[in-house]
């Protein structure tokens, strides 16, 4: 995919969900194209593009995606012009956009209300809640990005005082881990020795992917003026709060958020295989997952860097760097070493 004005970001997220097999799969044999549909203008011009990356006899010549950023710039005007933007932000429009296109909500049935203030904190309740939640679900997501790329997170809150407990259930097309903030969870909890970073302090710590999901099941306090509002006392009071993964979707997207401007740099430590039983509450689910693309971010800046991708192609099964225009054979995904990680793409095995 040939650079278009400051579209490496475009680009690298772009081959990355080319090389999601089951995605490309369903536009390549399934998807019906009307260009007449304004509805689905976006689902459209991701299936022309799809078409011509994978065009057997376009003989391995780069392209221009000038359609596909009309439309995107159109749709959405944070892509508009030729200033540098995020992967993040774009993996995230696409994934919500297609989704809303090609949505097929199946009735209009709505739940029986469940009262989530139930004053009894115990499990019947969080069973009557998730049960509620499980058909809502069925119902009001059925596209083929649902179907690959939503989960389902819990979040739990014990109120000190009257010790109810509030439960919820949302779903998640990435999870976003904010490095920064799992390296001071890590020191916070012992698993980081401050003084010997303090003698290194030019370099921060090394992250463990596991690390990252530590932090995000984490049970924090909230007090002060985190405190959260009780039904059952009427006022806002100290609480734990905490986030547990309910299920996992078939591809698993997780992004290294490194702050405004991609400012804090450290290495994250990841796996090819990834194993997330313990992670999960429904373990009766999916846990084991497949590495098989990984967006790179190169430079002091997102709005002075450069982003390329890092694929496991969905035909040959080998890794390949995606450099815009430029694509380049890898002896592994051990290639992007050197390089700040910022997204990253697992399949379920």
């Amino acid at each position: 995919l040939n650079n278009i004005g400051a579209t490496c970001y475009m680009n690298s997220t772009l081959q990355s969900l080319s090389n999601t097999n089951e995605l490309t799969e369903y536009f390549l044999k399934e998807y019906k194209l009307n260009e007449s549909n304004n509805e689905k203008k976006m689902s459209n011009e991701y299936y022309k593009l799809i078409k011509n990356l994978w065009d057997k006899d376009k003989n391995n010549k780069p392209f221009s995606p000038n359609e596909f950023k009309e439309v995107l710039s159109e749709l959405n005007p944070l892509f508009k012009g030729i200033a540098a933007n995020d992967s993040k932000d774009l993996v995230n429009f696409l994934l919500q956009r297609i989704h809303s296109e090609l949505n097929i909500i199946k009735n209009e049935y709505n739940p029986n209300n469940i009262d989530f203030n139930n004053s009894i904190p115990d499990q019947l309740n969080r069973n009557k809640i998730l049960q509620n939640f499980l058909i809502e679900y069925k119902v009001n997501y059925n596209s083929i990005i649902s179907k690959l790329f939503y989960g389902i997170f819990e979040t739990q809150s014990k109120c000190f005082g009257c010790q109810n407990i509030k439960y919820n259930f949302q779903v998640f097309n990435f999870i976003e881990f904010p490095l920064e903030k799992v390296n001071q969870y890590c020191f916070n909890t012992g698993k980081r020795n401050y003084f010997n970073f303090i003698q290194n302090s030019n370099v921060n710590p090394d992250i463990d992917i596991y690390e990252c999901f530590e932090y995000y099941s984490n049970i924090e306090i909230m007090s002060g003026d985190n405190q959260m509002y009780c039904n059952i006392c009427n006022k806002n009071m100290d609480s734990y709060y905490g986030t547990v993964l309910y299920s996992l979707p078939k591809i698993l997207i997780i992004n290294l958020n490194r702050g405004r401007n991609a400012v804090y740099q450290c290495n994250v430590n990841f796996t090819e295989q990834l194993d997330l039983f313990t992670y999960i509450s429904n373990k009766s689910g999916n846990y084991l997952y497949e590495l098989y693309a990984i967006i790179c971010h190169i430079g002091p800046s997102s709005n002075s860097g450069h982003f390329v991708a890092y694929c496991k192609n969905r035909m040959d099964k080998m890794w390949y760097l995606y450099n815009d225009g430029i694509v380049s054979k890898c002896k592994s995904y051990y290639d992007y070493k050197g390089k700040m990680p910022y997204i990253l793409f697992y399949k379920e095995k």
